[in-house]
């Protein structure tokens, strides 16, 4: 089976609410209100259509479709998607990852597009779910927290909180990180809305320092939180290690590469490794970065870059085949935009996502 036909396909959606989160060093991000997206499209030489998702791009990093078709086409026409190793080994050449400790940059989102459509190609061809193609599946279900982004008026948090309490989830994680005092009134919100028993989150985006990370997370500890994500800007190692060893909450990182994930742990820096498709390049490389995570005793958790139906149903598989998910995932994209690629988007079920039995991630796209 080789790839003999790829297509690259824009797509511009709207976020059901503007969306906004701190900017790391400080101050908030531009509020975003739409997505843009391109998918893949690659048909076989045996017949078979895979689809890729390349996820929420940086408006400012959005390609020119027919320069970036090329580049996406030469690094699938004439190969076999069962040799994903070798691919990968081959993606990084051509779509590096930036330098330093960071998230995901369109070249990652590339990769991570590339890396799903070998998978579904070959979840078709074998017709098995890719779940067991990583080794079978722990779980039936994901347990999902809803993402409150960074809002002004506390009762508009108010009445998203209950809304989903009222849909069954139970977990929740609150941007954070441009105004503490606002935080905190917000982190008194969402406690009180969501109950005692609700799993919190907050993530400051990488916005505070590490001296207003450890001053901020004692501040609001009281609110009995699971644990804190990018608590400091540069996502240090060392840093964050410091930050660890002064407060008493658990603190998540996303992980984006081996090297990366290696050094976490030989500081000791996290509690959890926040990983995803879109900001590891791909199942496969985010698969390798959760086996190093429970070898050295290190929690996980499924994070987003905020997909769409098809890049969902790669993140629902892999986690389906991880064994030791710690906090509930964030993997709100069905429930964020206005409308999806997919007849049938993922549904949440009591805050969770079911791990279908389908094969592949297009299933009854309509592009």
């Amino acid at each position: 089976m080789k790839i003999i036909d790829v297509e690259l396909i824009p797509y511009n959606v709207r976020r059901r609410y503007a969306t906004q989160i701190a900017q790391e060093g400080g101050g908030a991000r531009e509020v975003v209100e739409a997505s843009p997206f391109l998918f893949i499209r690659a048909t076989t030489d045996t017949g078979h259509m895979g689809w890729g998702e390349i996820s929420d791009i940086e408006p400012d990093e959005v390609p020119e479709v027919d320069a970036w078709r090329e580049q996406v086409a030469a690094a699938l026409v004439d190969r076999n998607p069962v040799d994903i190793a070798r691919h990968h080994a081959d993606w990084a050449k051509t779509f590096p990852d930036p330098p330093g400790i960071g998230g995901s940059s369109l070249n990652r989102l590339t990769r991570a597009g590339l890396d799903m459509v070998c998978y579904d190609l070959v979840s078709h061809a074998t017709s098995t779910p890719v779940c067991r193609l990583l080794g079978g599946e722990w779980r039936d279900r994901i347990h999902i927290s809803w993402v409150a982004f960074i809002r002004d008026d506390l009762q508009l948090l108010r009445e998203e909180i209950a809304e989903k309490c009222a849909e069954g989830f139970t977990a929740f994680k609150l941007k954070v990180g441009v105004d503490i005092d606002l935080d905190e009134q917000r982190l008194a919100v969402m406690r009180e809305t969501a109950g005692p028993e609700a799993s919190i989150k907050i993530d400051p985006n990488g916005g505070w320092d590490q001296d207003q990370a450890v001053t901020n997370i004692g501040r609001l500890a009281r609110f009995d939180l699971d644990g804190v994500e990018t608590p400091v800007g540069g996502r240090d190692p060392a840093e964050i290690a410091v930050v660890r060893r002064e407060v008493d909450v658990r603190l998540i990182e996303h992980v984006s590469t081996p090297v990366d994930a290696l050094e976490y742990i030989r500081h000791e820096s996290l509690d959890v490794f926040n990983i995803a498709t879109t900001g590891c390049g791909g199942i496969f490389q985010a698969r390798q970065i959760a086996q190093m995570a429970e070898t050295a005793g290190v929690g996980l958790l499924l994070g987003s870059t905020v997909e769409m139906g098809p890049g969902t149903l790669a993140q629902v598989q892999l986690a389906a085949s991880i064994r030791g998910l710690t906090l509930a995932s964030d993997l709100v994209g069905p429930g964020l935009y206005a409308e999806d690629v997919l007849t049938k988007p993922p549904t949440y079920v009591d805050g969770c996502l079911e791990v279908p039995r389908t094969i592949g991630f297009g299933a009854g796209i309509t592009l």
